[in-house]
């Protein structure tokens, strides 16, 4: 008997944590995926991308902010789909929003060693 009520007891908290989960308001879940989308930053620094490889979720935007005091672009590679940046002078700096899931590279037009990656999820 003390058996059967243990299991009924399991049973019921099992329901219970199944309904608690399922139950999450419609704010809440707005709430988290904006949390989880907060825009990146990559500097642009000494001729390099900072961090040169990243990883996001589709939608996600990174802030490219260039730090040295020559122009950088961030321009895509044959497999980005986003807008290049144009020229971004020293202290400025370009936002994109990444809505393609994939591996998009980038780089520089002007220093063709400068390269970036965006691993969209």
């Amino acid at each position: 008997m003390k058996t059967s009520i243990m299991l009924l007891a399991w049973a019921y908290l099992g329901l219970a944590t199944i309904s608690m989960t399922v139950s999450a308001t419609p704010n809440d879940l707005s709430r988290e995926r904006q949390a989880t989308k907060k825009p990146i930053t990559v500097t642009i620094d000494a001729f390099q991308f900072q961090p040169d490889k990243i990883v996001i979720k589709r939608g996600q935007s990174v802030i490219f902010i260039n730090t040295d005091e020559v122009p950088h672009t961030v321009t895509p590679d044959k497999n980005g789909h986003f807008v290049p940046s144009g020229i971004i002078k020293g202290g400025e700096q370009y936002e994109v929003s990444f809505e393609s899931i994939g591996v998009q590279d980038y780089s520089c037009d002007f220093h063709p060693s400068m390269h970036g990656r965006v691993i969209v999820k």
